[in-house]
C-alpha cells in the first residue's frame, strides 16, 4: 500500500501534467484530493495557489478560489522564509479580489505584498532571491497605482508609478523600468499634462535606449513590444495636441510614423511567433496581437484623415475592423454576446477590443461624412450605439464620444436640432477635449438654425469664456474650434462693432494658421478660407476673397467633400454677382446645381433608410 508521502507525489505530478496537457477540470479535481492529504504548511500553501489559479483561470468559482487563497495566506504567514510564495499568493489574492470588485481588498493585498518586499530587502540585501523580491515589489506598486487609476486618483497612480521605476532603476531592471514609466505617461494623458509628458517621454526614450544596446534579452519580444508600446503611446500624444505637422508632413507619402509602426509590429509578431513554437510566455502583454494590429491601422487612418487621403485611410480602417473582430471572435464575443454573459476574466480583456472597435467605427464615420457618403456613415454610427447598448458598462466611457459622432452625422443631414442635443450631450463630459468640442459644435449648430441675437446669445453661454479668449493650453485642435466658433458669434451679433469683426478676423486667422500648419486638416482649411471670405470682401479685396474660395474648393474636391464643395461653389456663386461676371455667374450656377443634386440625392439615400437614420437622430436623447 502506497505512503502518504507517494500518494501526495502523485497526485502533484499527475495534477502538474494534466495542466501542462490543458486537462483543467480533471487537474483541479487531483489538486482538491491532495489538500485532503496531511501536508507541511508551504506544500498546502503551493497546493492551494495552484488550485486557486486554476479555479481563476478557467472557472467561474471565484469565491472558492479566493477562499483557497486566503487559506494559503494564512499558512505562509506562519513561516519564516519563502518570501517568492508570499509574494505569489498575495498577487493572485489581489487578482480574485479585482475579479470580484474588490478594489479596497485588492489594494490591501497589493500593499502587503509591498511590505513584504521592503522587509525583505532591506534585511536580506545580497540574498539570492533579493532579485526575485525586488521584480515582486515593482509589480506590487504597479498594480496598486493600476487600482488607484481606477478611482480617478491619478496622483497617487503616479506616486506608485515613479516609486516602481526608482525601485527598478536601481535593481538594474530596464524592462521592468521602461514598463512602469510608460504606465506614468499612460496616467498623465488622463489629463493630458503636456510637460509631465514630455518629460516622461524623455525618461522613457532614455530607458528605452539603454535596453536596445543590451545583450541579448531572455525575451525578445518583450522589449519589442514595449518599443511599440512607447511609439504608439509617442503618437497619441502628438495626435491630441494636433501636431500633425511632424506625423504627416506633406513630403511623406506614407507617413514615416507609419511605415514604422508597421514594421515594428511586423517584427514584433515574427519574435512573438518563434517564442510560441519555443512554448516560451511573454512575461507581459499590452494588448493580443491582433489588437495591437487593429490599434496601429487606427492610428495610421487617425494621422492620414486630415490631409484628406480619405481612400487610404479608409483601408486603414477596414484592416483594422478585421483585425479587431478576429480578436473578438478569439474570445469568444460574438454579435449577440452581451455585457452581462461574459466572465469575470473576459470582462477585462474585452473592454480593450470593445473601445478600440468604437474608435475604429468613429473615424471610419468621419471618413465617410467627409466624403458625403451618409449612408455608410448612418450604418458606422448605428454600429456603435448598438455595441454601447450590448456593453453599457464596458464601454460607459466612450458614450460621450458616442454623442460627438452621432451630432456630426445629424449635422450633415441638416437635423441641426439633433445634432444640436447630441453634441450637448457630448460637452457634458469629464473630459475637457470632450467638453470643449462638444460645446463649440453645438454652438455653430445653434447658429446655423438661427442668427438672431437670441441665438447668440444662447452660442455664448456655451462657450462660455472661451468668448473672450481661447486657452493657449488646449490641444491644437481644440483651439482651432474655439477660435472659429467664437469668431462666428462675434459676427453673428446684431450689434457687432468693428472692433468685434476685427478680433473675429484674427481668431479666424489663428484657426486657419493652425489648421493648415500643425494640424495639416485641409477639411478644416477649406471651412476657414469661406467663412474669410465674406470678411476680404467688406475690406475691398474681391481677388483675395476670389482666391480663398478656390483654394477652399480645390481641398474640398481633393477629399471628395461634397458639402464643402457646395458651400464654395455658392460664394463664388456671390462674387461673380458682385463682380458683375455674367457668363462665369451662369457656368458656376450650372456646376452648382448638379452638385447640389448630387449632395441631395446622397443625404437622401442615407434618409431611405428610415430606422437607422431615426435610431441615430434620437438615440439617448
Amino acid at each position: 500500500m502506497a505512503t502518504a508521502v507517494e500518494v501526495q507525489g502523485t497526485l502533484q505530478m499527475l495534477a502538474s501534467r494534466l495542466t501542462a496537457d490543458g486537462h483543467f477540470l480533471q487537474a483541479i479535481k487531483c489538486y482538491t484530493a491532495l489538500l485532503t492529504q496531511p501536508l507541511l504548511p508551504a506544500d498546502e500553501a503551493t497546493a492551494r495557489l495552484q488550485l486557486a489559479q486554476l479555479l481563476l483561470e478557467h472557472t467561474h468559482n471565484l469565491p472558492d478560489a479566493k477562499l483557497h487563497l486566503q487559506k494559503a495566506d494564512m499558512l505562509v504567514a506562519q513561516l519564516p522564509s519563502q518570501s517568492l510564495l508570499k509574494c505569489e499568493v498575495l498577487a493572485q489574492l489581489g487578482r480574485a479580489h479585482k475579479y470580484l470588485g474588490e478594489t479596497s481588498f485588492r489594494r490591501q493585498c497589493y500593499l502587503k505584498g509591498l511590505d513584504l518586499c521592503k522587509q525583505h530587502i532591506s534585511s536580506n540585501s545580497h540574498s539570492s532571491s533579493t532579485r526575485g523580491v525586488a521584480e515582486w515589489a515593482v509589480y506590487f506598486h504597479l498594480h496598486t497605482a493600476e487600482s488607484y487609476t481606477t478611482e480617478q486618483d491619478s496622483l497617487k497612480a503616479a506616486e506608485h508609478a515613479d516609486a516602481a521605476a526608482e525601485l527598478a532603476q536601481q535593481q538594474g531592471l530596464l524592462e521592468q523600468q521602461l514598463l512602469c514609466v510608460m504606465f506614468k505617461l499612460q496616467v498623465i494623458m488622463l489629463s493630458w499634462d503636456t510637460r509631465e509628458a514630455e518629460q516622461a517621454v524623455g525618461t522613457a526614450a532614455a530607458v528605452l535606449q539603454q535596453l536596445e544596446q543590451q545583450a541579448a534579452p531572455a525575451s525578445p519580444a518583450f522589449p519589442a513590444m514595449l518599443k511599440l508600446q512607447f511609439t504608439m503611446l509617442q503618437v497619441m500624444l502628438s495626435i491630441h495636441a494636433g501636431n500633425f505637422e511632424d506625423l504627416a508632413p506633406p513630403s511623406q507619402n506614407p507617413p514615416h510614423i507609419v511605415s514604422d509602426l508597421e514594421s515594428q509590429l511586423d517584427a514584433l509578431l515574427q519574435l512573438l511567433g518563434q517564442q510560441q513554437q519555443q512554448q516560451q510566455q511573454l512575461p507581459y502583454r499590452w494588448l493580443p496581437p491582433a489588437a495591437l494590429g487593429a490599434l496601429v491601422q487606427l492610428l495610421a487612418a487617425v494621422i492620414l484623415k486630415p490631409g484628406g487621403k480619405v481612400k487610404q485611410a479608409l483601408l486603414h480602417i477596414s484592416r483594422g475592423l478585421q483585425l479587431v473582430e478576429q480578436q473578438l471572435a478569439a474570445q469568444h464575443v460574438g454579435p449577440t454576446t452581451t455585457e452581462a454573459s461574459l466572465d469575470h476574466i473576459s470582462t477585462y480583456e474585452v473592454r480593450g477590443c470593445l473601445v478600440l472597435h468604437v474608435l475604429l467605427l468613429e473615424v471610419q464615420q468621419q471618413l465617410q461624412l467627409l466624403s458625403a457618403n451618409y449612408a455608410a456613415a448612418c450604418q458606422a454610427a448605428c454600429e456603435s450605439i448598438a455595441l454601447l447598448q450590448r456593453f453599457p458598462g464596458l464601454l460607459g466611457s466612450m458614450r460621450p464620444s458616442v454623442h460627438l459622432a452621432a451630432g456630426l452625422y445629424a449635422q450633415s443631414m441638416n437635423a441641426f436640432d439633433a445634432a444640436q442635443a447630441h453634441f450637448c450631450k457630448a460637452a457634458a463630459s469629464h473630459d475637457h477635449h470632450m467638453s470643449v468640442c462638444g460645446r463649440c459644435l453645438a454652438a455653430l449648430c445653434i447658429l446655423a438654425q438661427d442668427g438672431t441675437s437670441t441665438a447668440v446669445s444662447r452660442g455664448r453661454e456655451l462657450l462660455g469664456k472661451l468668448v473672450d479668449s481661447v486657452d493657449p493650453q488646449l490641444g491644437y485642435a481644440e483651439r482651432a474650434v474655439a477660435n472659429i466658433a467664437s469668431a462666428l458669434l462675434l459676427l453673428a451679433a446684431p450689434d457687432s462693432s468693428s472692433t468685434d469683426k476685427s478680433d473675429a478676423k484674427q481668431r479666424l486667422s489663428k484657426a486657419l494658421k493652425l489648421a493648415h500648419g500643425r494640424l495639416q486638416n485641409h477639411q478644416v482649411v477649406s471651412q476657414v478660407l469661406l467663412f474669410m471670405a465674406p470678411l476680404q470682401i467688406n475690406n475691398a479685396d474681391a481677388a483675395g476673397a476670389h482666391s480663398m474660395v478656390t483654394s477652399s474648393f480645390t481641398l474640398a474636391k481633393g477629399a471628395g467633400d461634397l458639402a464643402a464643395q457646395v458651400g464654395s461653389l455658392s460664394m463664388m456663386q456671390q462674387l461673380y454677382h458682385h463682380a458683375q461676371q455674367a457668363d462665369k455667374a451662369g457656368q458656376n450656377h450650372n456646376y452648382l446645381l448638379r452638385k447640389q443634386e448630387d449632395l441631395s440625392g446622397r443625404i437622401q439615400e442615407a434618409e431611405s433608410s428610415a430606422q437607422q437614420h431615426a435610431l441615430v437622430l434620437k438615440w439617448d436623447l
